[in-house]
């Protein structure tokens, strides 16, 4: 007779609440980005692309009759203890299904992650990270860079810089990195390029992150007045003060800034006063007008969603969760991790531009359905000039004198 009393409260209670009575079941990804510290920024420039297509695919029914449930992780400026505590919290305690963590450092993550086997999808680009895969690529089989080297991306700026339909006055150029494996790469990349074709390195700055003060190097610059100046800072806050500076008594110089134009906060601040650099976005989305009616449609939704142009590392983060979410259904299983990893290494992706491939070290070459995008600050917004690969113009955009060259 209780156990009767007991059944029908219980079923008293399913059928006035339903199905909510119980808690549903979901399919948990884990999201490792800066939120905080000096690259919260461009944790919220790939965050955005996450949510769309969680969003899209929550919308459109789940993934396997599922609701996805983003599980998120602070992983500030990728020290190594905490990149190790996000992978421990994310797939030791939460057992999320798949790691979508943009630009997560310099190799730890790749040791932090590797110790399971839920697919680790990473923006990295330089080959520390790259690196560490090679030592093992058995042990790390579920990391997949979502974007080209740094080596890689600075031969495509290198192409692009010297396709320009420009005359150069002179063939000097000043070269200004960070101290960090990134910017080390690019800088030694574009120096070697440019020494090949006869070029003089005027000038090679290596700066630490937080150089806010441009003026000694300004002035050596002044005095070289080289044709090119490439800045590769993955930060915002030093880009926009170096041009700040640089405009105040400008050189005669073509303004390059590789993928660093291309984080939302850099033209949210500078707006039209950025009009003439010239920058890139590894696998990126031409923008303001989309390869076809298709990408288009998806480009105006992120607009009319976001309120602005996409910004470096949210199309491809997207991607990369629609890519993990078609290999699960594949798999028919979310926690089939070597049927799901087996599909994004041997099928990979129909993405908005084409068939989506992982090459060699389980990487996103440039390829033209992930191009190398290179942009112009036009009218206050990036403006694509060239794909690549090959290294193409883009539609009918052309290139623009910057305004400082006289």
């Amino acid at each position: 007779m209780k156990k009767l009393k007991v059944f029908v409260v219980v079923l008293a209670v399913f059928m006035f609440m339903g199905p909510w009575a119980f808690a549903a079941e979901t399919i948990k990804i884990g999201v490792p980005l800066a939120m905080t510290g000096a690259y919260a920024g461009s944790g919220d420039n790939y965050w955005k692309g996450i949510e769309m297509a969680t969003n899209e695919i929550n919308q459109s029914g789940g993934l396997l009759g599922k609701q996805i449930e983003i599980i998120r992780f602070d992983s500030q400026e990728f020290a190594p203890e905490v990149v190790m505590q996000g992978a421990d919290y994310l797939c030791g305690k939460m057992k999320v299904t798949s790691v979508h963590a943009g630009w997560a450092g310099w190799g730890q993550d790749i040791r932090a992650y590797g110790k399971y086997d839920a697919p680790f999808f990473c923006d990295d680009g330089a080959m520390p990270s790259v690196d560490v895969y090679k030592s093992n690529p058995e042990k790390y089989y579920n990391t997949y860079f979502i974007t080209d080297t740094g080596g890689d991306q600075a031969n495509s700026m290198f192409d692009m810089l010297t396709a320009l339909p420009y005359e150069y006055p002179n063939k000097k150029i000043v070269i200004i990195n960070t101290d960090d494996a990134w910017g080390i790469e690019v800088g030694d990349t574009l120096s070697k390029r440019f020494k090949k074709i006869g070029w003089k390195v005027a000038k090679r700055e290596t700066v630490p992150y937080g150089t806010n003060e441009w003026g000694p190097i300004l002035t050596k610059i002044r005095r070289i007045n080289p044709a090119i100046i490439h800045v590769e800072i993955p930060s915002s806050q030093e880009v926009i003060t170096f041009f700040r500076q640089f405009i105040k008594q400008p050189t005669n110089s073509i303004l390059s800034y590789g993928w660093s134009i291309t984080p939302l906060e850099v033209l949210a601040t500078m707006g039209k006063d950025a009009d003439g650099i010239v920058g890139e976005m590894p696998a990126g989305m031409p923008a303001p007008i989309a390869p076809d009616a298709k990408a288009q449609a998806w480009v105006d939704k992120y607009m009319d969603t976001y309120k602005h142009t996409i910004p470096a590392g949210s199309w491809i983060a997207y991607t990369s969760v629609m890519a993990w979410a078609d290999a699960v259904k594949a798999a028919g299983d979310e926690y089939d991790f070597k049927a799901v990893n087996k599909h994004l290494k041997e099928v990979g992706y129909d993405g908005l531009q084409g068939k989506i491939k992982f090459g060699e070290n389980n990487t996103i070459h440039a390829q033209p359905a992930a191009p190398i995008v290179h942009y112009q600050v036009q009218n206050g917004q990036l403006v694509a000039l060239y794909t690549d690969p090959p290294i193409k113009p883009y539609k009918d955009y052309k290139f623009q004198v910057p305004r400082w060259i006289k």
